[in-house]
């Protein structure tokens, strides 16, 4: 069964989640990624699926990336420090997040989610 962490009122993760449903594909219900954001193992997984691009993982868009000023810290940051930062703080993991626990996704682009999970 896949896991799925966003908002529910994020339509990125609504998009996401819909692509599940309309491919017969079992999910659990949204995690609220606020309250019990990804797990660092879960984070490297999608880490990998985008060949460790740490800003693709990331919601470059939201008020905390901005507030902790992170595109001027993430070049000197290890890896396993964002994995930390992220595990702690699921506003800056970009959404939808969706795994089965032997890889991830991140986003709802319907042709990436396709190449993974179809």
């Amino acid at each position: 069964m896949l896991k799925i962490y966003g908002l529910k009122h994020c339509t990125t993760a609504k998009r996401g989640q819909k692509f599940l449903d309309d491919h017969g594909l079992e999910h659990t219900d949204m995690i609220d990624i606020r309250e019990n954001p990804p797990t660092e193992a879960e984070i490297r997984l999608a880490l990998a699926g985008v060949d460790h691009q740490v800003r693709k993982v990331m919601n470059t868009s939201g008020g905390l990336y901005r507030e902790l000023g992170l595109k001027d810290k993430l070049a000197d940051m290890s890896e396993a420090d964002v994995v930390k930062l992220l595990s702690e703080n699921g506003m800056l993991v970009k959404r939808p997040l969706i795994t089965d626990g032997e890889q991830a996704t991140v986003g709802a682009k319907e042709e990436h989610l396709r190449e993974v999970w179809l």
